[in-house]
């Protein structure tokens, strides 16, 4: 007897919680889902729409917001209204599955939604995602040398809009050194450091970014805006191009020879113009040296009529001290050259 009375109790209940669970699966009506973009970037902000549009609906009615079998929002919707939209801020990659929505009078269900629905799925890119790096040169890379990276991705890719072209980045240490096309059918870029130095050396690495789309045709990157550097060349290695080293041996060469015509580089203008700064003191005892010098070659040549002249044939002048004079025939030259030295070594006279 008690056996079969539990036996009554137990059916009893199955049986009560089966028309539980079938009402409220009955309340429980599926509504449609919008998105904006069903791919986005990591960090960015999702945005969902349910629309009860053209459903037969109580008064007020609660939405759900769907992740695989379990809500995740829920929001009021009055009779007159037929969208209503859920934001996600900055998402993450975890944010990315089957979305869906659901409807119903009662303004709280199970976390779990058992209603059949009609989902679409939401993908989260990730901004930054490691790649592989190989360097396709020996490892002991000399001064001068070019030295070529190749990355690659080795798994599957999702990219914005089914984009072919992304950025990916050269990088040693955290710094980044380059920026270039990633190929995402061959999935691979390659960067290069021509003329290598001491300070290139360090630890490399690569990253991708699948959700910086580069559109079909533009592999560069560029900036606001550009400003031109020029080098100017030095006037000795513009010389050097134009005419060459040998045209200017024969320059060098003719320069010399105007130099030795002129009588040396004393009365040259190029070396003249080499000290702009000389007093007129110096000026007055390198002229002088001048003299000095063209008088003593010109009494050389004059030495031996000097020895030929008698006493008789000169007389004394007691006006000026160490000045004399020929009686009959006297040479011009001497009597002049010494008389202008004796004025410009004794600035005193009269």
């Amino acid at each position: 007897m008690h056996v079969q009375r539990f036996t009554c109790n137990l059916s009893f209940i199955e049986g009560a919680l089966a028309n539980q669970v079938t009402s409220q699966t009955n309340d429980i009506s599926s509504a449609k889902i919008l998105a904006q973009q069903k791919t986005i970037s990591e960090n960015s902000d999702l945005h969902l729409t349910c629309s009860t549009f053209g459903k037969n609906k109580p008064i007020q009615v609660t939405v759900y917001l769907c992740k695989g079998d379990l809500w995740i929002e829920k929001k009021q919707q009055k009779q007159d209204q037929n969208d209503s939209t859920f934001t996600i801020h900055r998402v993450g990659l975890h944010h990315s599955g089957n979305y869906s929505c659901v409807y119903s009078p009662r303004e709280t269900l199970p976390p779990k939604v058992t209603k059949k629905r009609e989902p679409i799925e939401i993908v989260v890119i990730s901004n930054f995602l490691p790649a592989d790096i190989s360097v396709a040169a020996p490892s002991d890379v000399h001064e001068g040398d070019d030295v070529a990276f190749r990355c690659i991705v080795s798994g599957p890719l999702q990219t914005l809009g089914e984009c072919q072209l992304i950025h990916s980045y050269l990088m040693r240490s955290e710094t980044i050194l380059q920026v270039q096309a990633f190929h995402v059918a061959r999935m691979e870029a390659n960067f290069t450091i021509e003329g290598a130095v001491v300070r290139d050396s360090g630890n490399y690495s690569c990253v991708v970014l699948p959700s910086k789309c580069i559109q079909e045709g533009e592999k560069t990157v560029h900036g606001n805006n550009t400003v031109l550097v020029e080098v100017k060349e030095s006037l000795i290695f513009m010389l050097i191009a134009t005419f060459g080293v040998t045209t200017l041996m024969i320059l060098l060469g003719l320069c010399l020879w105007w130099i030795n015509k002129q009588g040396g580089f004393g009365s040259n203008s190029c070396v003249a113009d080499q000290q702009p700064d000389m007093t007129e003191e110096q000026q007055v005892q390198r002229e002088e040296e001048d003299l000095d010098a063209q008088f003593d070659s010109f009494s050389m040549e004059q030495d031996e009529d000097y020895q030929n002249l008698g006493e008789e044939d000169f007389t004394y002048s007691a006006d000026h001290e160490g000045f004399y004079s020929v009686a009959e025939d006297p040479p011009a030259g001497p009597v002049y050259a010494v008389s202008f030295r004796e004025e410009r070594r004794n600035p005193h006279l009269p």
